[in-house]
């Protein structure tokens, strides 16, 4: 009897469980999301660009978690989106950005495979066919080597490379490629811009990494070349030629504290040099008044032939230069004082008064008989009353030549009226900038002039 009731109590749970499962949704069941509607446009498109997707899709039991959507070209899938849903129904409208990839001819046809997925893995496809992709082409693209920007313009012939001759760098070298670049050289994301990812050449965003090029059995790259159909490199280049200035032949030392190579050199007047590697960098500024940068790998000394020691300043980027025995008058007159220093594109720099190394003091160039050319970096005086200088004769302090002994054109500087310094301060409308100074020592005249660095 016992056993009897045992079974029967069995059976009513078993019906109330199995009445519980019908009445109420069962777990174990997969619902089916419904893509009700689906369109991309415009159906002929360029890579690189977006495109629009639209979408009404649904799921009467399951909460739906995404809208997939992916590029097929040739059986080679380029690109996969997930549009994030929510909800038992959306209307989607997203922009899908559509990758320029290697190898893929112009006016190829695209598929698109389009998955709703809800939260319990239930899924529903669609495949939309009768897309065309077409390969961007550019009027100028740009290469990128660290801070050296080279225009690349199609070749003749074959619009899918662009080309330089524009150019001179190492034997080997990292880049990147882009579409835009900004007014201060850098690479401008809005654009497309190519580099490397898992040692794939790709189309990349600022986290991307640079490519690496090479030429074997040269010493310098002076031509390079572009191929953006199979987002390939080739390179050409040459020997030195001398004279030159190279920075293995410099010596590393530590002036104030930042890193400078020096050498010791014979420079000859109106001689021509060419630069190598990181010293032909277009960031670099040489010095303006003694140097004419001819092109990317060439300048031409002005001032006189002799003796000198260059400084090329890696932390600010420029080269200057001091005379082998220590400047003074007639053939140089000197500047010291604060707020001044040689010009840099990429770092204000001043000087303390002082002649103890070449970052105290400015060097002029003798342009005419007593005549004095400088052109130096002055922070400008409404932002920085401590600026102020004087002229000397040598490097030992003679010659001292204040605000009195002189007039001004251009630009009116001024002295401090309780000050019995004499000093040379700027003129109150001077902004923090580069300025040549004509010294002229026979009228006791100062031009001051704005300049714009090459």
């Amino acid at each position: 009897m016992r056993t009897i009731n045992k079974i029967l109590v069995l059976c009513a749970f078993s019906v109330f469980f199995f009445a519980r499962c019908e009445k109420d949704e069962t777990p174990f069941s997969t619902s089916i999301p419904v893509i009700e509607a689906v369109n991309i446009s415009p159906t002929t498109f360029t890579f690189g660009d977006s495109i629009t997707v639209t979408a009404k899709v649904s799921d009467a039991v399951k909460t739906l978690a995404a809208l997939d959507v992916q590029a097929v070209i040739n059986g080679r899938t380029v690109n996969l989106q997930r549009i994030l849903l929510e909800g038992n129904s959306a209307d989607v409208n997203q922009k899908l950005f559509v990758p320029l990839i290697d190898n893929v001819a112009d006016n190829t046809e695209v598929n698109f495979q389009v998955k709703l997925v809800n939260s319990k893995n239930g899924s529903s496809s669609k495949e939309l066919t009768g897309f065309t992709g077409n390969r961007p082409y550019f009027s100028k693209l740009y290469l990128v080597i660290n801070n050296d920007v080279y225009a690349l313009t199609p070749q003749t012939g074959n619009r899918d490379k662009y080309e330089t001759v524009d150019i001179v760098a190492n034997r080997s070298f990292s880049y990147r490629i882009a579409q835009k670049v900004t007014a201060s050289n850098q690479i401008d994301y809005s654009g497309l811009v190519w580099g490397q990812t898992d040692g794939k050449v790709q189309l990349v965003n600022e986290t991307g990494g640079d490519i690496f090029a090479f030429k074997s059995g040269v010493d310098i790259t002076t031509s390079f070349i572009f191929d953006n159909y199979s987002f390939s490199a080739s390179l050409d280049g040459g020997a030195y030629q001398t004279p030159n200035f190279m920075l293995d032949d410099f010596t590393e030392t530590t002036i104030d504290g930042e890193e400078f190579y020096t050498l010791e050199t014979a420079l000859i007047k109106n001689q021509e040099y060419n630069i190598y590697g990181d010293l032909a960098s277009k960031t670099i500024i040489y010095n303006v008044d003694f140097f004419e940068r001819i092109n990317p790998n060439k300048v031409k000394f002005l001032g006189e032939t002799g003796n000198y020691t260059l400084y090329y300043n890696k932390t600010r980027q420029h080269v200057v230069l001091l005379p082998e025995n220590p400047a003074a008058y007639p053939d140089y007159i000197v500047i010291t004082g604060g707020g001044l220093g040689y010009p840099s594109k990429i770092a204000k720099e001043h000087t303390w008064w002082g002649f103890g190394n070449v970052r105290n003091y400015i060097l002029t160039r003798q342009i005419a008989s007593d005549v004095y050319q400088a052109t130096f970096f002055i922070l400008g005086a409404t932002k920085q009353d401590w600026v102020s200088f004087k002229i000397y004769e040598n490097t030992g302090w003679g010659g001292e030549k204040g605000h009195p002994d002189f007039t001004y054109t251009g630009y009116a500087l001024e002295a401090q009226a309780e000050s019995n310094d004499n000093n040379i301060y700027p003129a109150q409308d001077m902004e923090d900038g580069v300025y040549r100074f004509t010294i002229d020592l026979n009228t006791n005249i100062i031009d001051v002039t704005s300049v714009t660095l090459p």
